[in-house]
């Protein structure tokens, strides 16, 4: 934003006398290369000759006074700069008017220096004061004036009032754009700092609807691919983010991928980096599909232009592991950040946000695929960074605390399963494989022996089949939960072991179903021989065969 340019006092015009016009150069020239104390005595004795000879409202006496000021100023002392002005100002009041031209020029200089001495206060409420001479004397939409609104809203924000400072801009906004025209230089500039400071007050909702209108109005004046239009637009992908509006960020996103594509290849990286971010806010916003065809798309191009390592590919690989989990995938989330996540540590660091997220997404993940020792090692290790970041009631850190407490047989894990449920059912869903599971945790704590809890647990099996499908490992886990429930030991033994021998025909051998059948019926077998032994259960046996021909378990 352009400064507020008065009459120049800085340059002596002259008064008619030879001698003394050369001197008064001279002293000026001098103002700016000798040392400044010396230049001073000598401005303030200039000064006082130039009073006696041509007044002290003289042009030529002001720009003196104004050259002292400078001179303080250089000496880093720009507060006895402002008050040494500010009694220029009073001493000439009365006599020149406070509208006269030089007068308001001394007011815009004494404003100027409150603000390099970085007293907000004053420097605001000096371009207050000097906003209303400048109504009074050039009226309201002089460009001049606005100029002067503009460094007032400005300083009022660096008081600490960002919602006085944006309601100032809005103010301001509408003036310029009816005085100077909607495509002004100093309109775009106010536009972005209505965004500043709406930002600054807690509203990034209203901030990313004026930072919308800021896009369209660079577009149409500087063009799509100017770099303070992609600039806005990035502005806008975040200002939409942190006003939990994922599908505006897409948005943005998508605009400014076509906006970087119209100056730069598609191999460059801030292009493959801006389509990383555009799946991103996809999958934020519940567009999964497109979100895993934009993955799709990307990473083969990755591949050809950034090394495996690269923080881009890194996140890529990430955000679709997270796509994945989002998706129910949790077999492939686990088999994808195992090995991504230790390259995640190395680049980002073990605390950065993405890291702890994919940790958590890792043990999750390994919860879901039967890895239950394994979840519980990185679940205590995760547990004080992910309370440390995110506090003790956000999800990942009641996952940690449930599995951390469970581990320890600890009864407080109930009642953490519980809200960790509850906030799942709102993330993930309530038939995503996590949610599911521990809806199974909390179900198998009711007295099962009663006809209606049985029932529940029956219809909680019927979701199961129904969102992860017969063949799903925790599905067979499940079936074989009931199995157990319902019959005798011999009887479900043997029902075990077909359930076994149909997911080996169906599954084959290394199907995570047919893995949860096997674990169910070894344990089963193990529990059997054991009582019947009289001893404590066994270790677990080798796998039952299927005896080719019959389909008999033997």
């Amino acid at each position: 934003m352009r400064g507020v340019v008065l009459d120049d006092l800085r340059k002596p015009g002259g008064t008619g006398d030879p001698e003394l016009d050369r001197r008064l150069r001279r002293a000026v020239e001098r103002a700016w290369t000798d040392e400044p104390e010396r230049t001073i005595d000598d401005l303030r004795e200039l000064h006082r000759e130039l009073v006696v000879r041509v007044g002290a409202d003289h042009p030529d006496a002001l720009s003196v006074r104004v050259h002292v000021a400078l001179c303080l100023e250089r000496q880093d002392d720009p507060v006895g700069a402002a008050v040494d002005l500010s009694g220029l100002w009073g001493e000439l009041s009365v006599s020149v008017g406070p509208l006269h031209p030089h007068m308001l020029a001394l007011q815009a200089e004494i404003a100027r220096l409150w603000g390099e001495s970085d007293l907000v206060d004053l420097a605001a409420d000096s371009y207050g004061r000097l906003v209303d001479l400048l109504e009074q004397d050039r009226g309201a939409d002089d460009p001049d004036t606005l100029a002067a609104r503009e460094r007032r809203a400005w300083w009022t924000g660096k008081t600490g009032q960002p919602e006085k400072a944006a309601l100032a801009y809005a103010d301001l906004l509408d003036r310029q754009r009816r005085a100077l025209g909607p495509n002004h230089a100093d309109v775009l500039e106010s536009r972005a700092e209505l965004v500043r400071w709406r930002s600054a007050a807690g509203d990034p909702a209203g901030a990313a609807r004026v930072c919308v209108d800021q896009v369209a109005a660079r577009e149409r004046v500087q063009g799509p691919s100017h770099p303070e239009t992609l600039a806005a637009l990035l502005q806008s992908v975040r200002l939409h983010t942190e006003a939990g509006d994922p599908a505006g960020a897409a948005w943005a996103c998508a605009d400014l991928l076509r906006a970087r594509l119209t100056t730069k290849s598609p191999g460059d990286r801030e292009v493959l980096n801006t389509r990383r971010m555009l799946a991103h806010h996809r999958a934020e916003a519940g567009d999964l599909l497109r979100a895993e065809q934009d993955y799709e798309d990307l990473l083969p191009d990755l591949t050809g232009s950034l090394p495996s390592d690269h923080r881009i590919t890194l996140l890529t690989r990430f955000g679709r592991a997270r796509l994945l989990f989002l998706l129910g995938e949790t077999d492939l989330t686990r088999s994808e950040l195992a090995q991504t996540l230790p390259e995640l540590r190395r680049v980002l660091g073990e605390d950065h946000k993405d890291v702890l997220e994919a940790w958590f997404l890792l043990a999750a993940s390994m919860v879901t695929t039967g890895e239950l020792e394994e979840a519980l090692i990185e679940a205590e290790t995760l547990l004080p960074r992910l309370r440390h970041r995110y506090g003790r009631s956000h999800h990942t850190t009641l996952f940690a605390r449930a599995h951390v407490l469970e581990g320890r047989g600890d009864p407080a894990a109930l009642d953490v399963y519980r809200d960790l449920c509850a906030e799942w059912e709102r993330i993930l869903g309530p038939t995503h494989p996590n949610t599911l599971l521990v809806r199974l945790r909390l179900a198998t704590e009711d007295d099962l022996s009663e006809e209606v809890e049985r029932r529940a647990l029956t219809g909680l099996f019927e979701e199961f089949r129904a969102a992860l499908g017969p063949t799903h490992g925790l599905t067979v886990m499940f079936r074989a939960l009931l199995i157990t429930l319902d019959e005798d030991e011999s009887t479900a033994l043997s029902e075990l072991g077909e359930l076994y021998r149909r997911c080996v025909e169906n599954l084959g051998t290394d199907a995570p179903g047919t893995r949860a059948a096997l674990e169910a019926y070894t344990e089963w077998l193990g529990l059997v021989v054991g009582r019947e032994s009289g001893l404590d259960a066994p270790d677990a046996p080798d796998a039952p065969e299927v005896q080719e021909g019959t389909g008999r378990v033997v």
